[in-house]
């Protein structure tokens, strides 16, 4: 049978019929001319042997935007689809010397979830109790830093009077106002970029602010002048750690300035979580595992400010002196004595893999 009589297939449908199927996989990619993958717990899976063909991504694309063909001349496409179930953001792009048109969506929840059912401990919490100060999310893409936040954010917003402005490229997560004010910006159509609307943030009378990603010099400024001039500041970085995130955030300064910069976070640093996903041992599922530096009491500041110290982070997360600071290992070697995930999984994740090669073997 030629291609050319073969049913076109309905994407939306069956992108609909996935999510209703409860399988869990977190990304969709649909590329011109080859069949569709799925990103699951264990990886990317084709979903079927059949090739798209491009005009059966043509409804799909004037679902995500009618003015798409004219739009993708210029770059790549960031625009949210909700669904009954489920939000899709969705990134359109031209590849093969603009031959082929691609579709990357990445699936998330309507509301935020509870910060309980994150992954994240309980004591979290904790960390959003501050009334002013630096909270940093970190983590590789795909970690989950987005659901992250926006649990953070849905919990303040549940439990404290506050008006909370958000800049986000795009908006992910649509919050609904329960007892604080709720402002969602947009880069680029609410505002230019996240530095001017950052800027523009603070003469807006926010309490809490949000930063969907510090990735730059005059973000980073501007971060670390808000959290220390009395606002609770939330954002997310791409590092590989909870220390480099440190040392990512200082990078952006020159070097007259890194000491100033450096005593400022000290000063406003509230905490950094840094999270990586995993697939649980059977494969069907994500867990979270997370590290966290908690600057209570400026327990952390030593190390923040003088640039020799930074490598003793790790024997601070080691010694848990507040009862919050946690390293990697720690939590990867409890999961794996669970069996939560594999040790082969664990040892994916895990930055210093020699330490946790030496936890996993005194264990057994």
């Amino acid at each position: 049978m030629s291609q050319e009589t073969v049913a076109a297939r309905d994407l939306l449908q069956e992108i609909v019929e996935l999510i209703n199927a409860g399988q869990t996989f977190s990304d969709i990619h649909i590329e011109q001319d080859a069949p569709p993958m799925l990103k699951t717990p264990r990886g990317w899976q084709q979903l079927d042997s059949r090739p798209v063909r491009r005009e059966e991504m043509l409804p799909l694309l004037a679902s995500i935007d009618l003015d798409w063909e004219d739009k993708i001349v210029e770059g790549a496409i960031d625009r949210p689809v909700v669904l009954t179930s489920c939000r899709l953001r969705c990134n359109v792009y031209r590849m093969s010397c603009g031959e082929k048109v691609t579709i990357s969506i990445r699936r998330l929840p309507l509301q935020p979830l509870p910060l309980d059912k994150t992954g994240l401990p309980h004591y979290v919490k904790t960390l959003l109790e501050a009334s002013k100060g630096i909270i940093l999310v970190t983590g590789p893409t795909g970690s989950g830093k987005t659901t992250t936040i926006a649990s953070m954010l849905e919990h303040l917003n549940a439990t404290r009077n506050a008006h909370i402005i958000t800049i986000e490229e795009p908006i992910e997560y649509q919050l609904q106002r329960r007892q604080s004010i709720i402002s969602q910006k947009e880069v680029p159509t609410d505002t230019a970029s996240f530095s001017s609307g950052l800027r523009e943030a603070l003469r807006q009378k926010p309490d809490i602010l949000m930063v969907g990603e510090i990735r730059d010099f005059d973000t980073a400024d501007t971060v670390l002048h808000a959290g220390e001039s009395g606002h609770l500041v939330l954002a997310t970085m791409h590092t590989s750690s909870a220390a480099s995130a440190i040392t990512k955030l200082l990078a952006f300064f020159s070097p007259e300035q890194r000491a100033q910069r450096a005593a400022m976070l000290a000063n406003a640093l509230v905490g950094i979580i840094y999270q990586s996903l995993l697939p649980t041992e059977s494969g069907d599922e994500f867990v979270l595992a997370s590290e966290m530096i908690c600057n209570h009491n400026q327990q952390a500041a030593p190390y923040i400010v003088d640039p020799d110290k930074m490598h003793q982070i790790a024997d601070f997360l080691r010694r848990k002196e507040d009862n919050m600071s946690r390293g990697l290992n720690e939590v990867l070697a409890q999961l794996v004595t669970r069996k939560t995930v594999t040790a082969k999984d664990a040892m994916r994740a895990a930055y210093n893999r020699l330490e946790l090669h030496e936890q996993l073997n005194n264990l057994r």
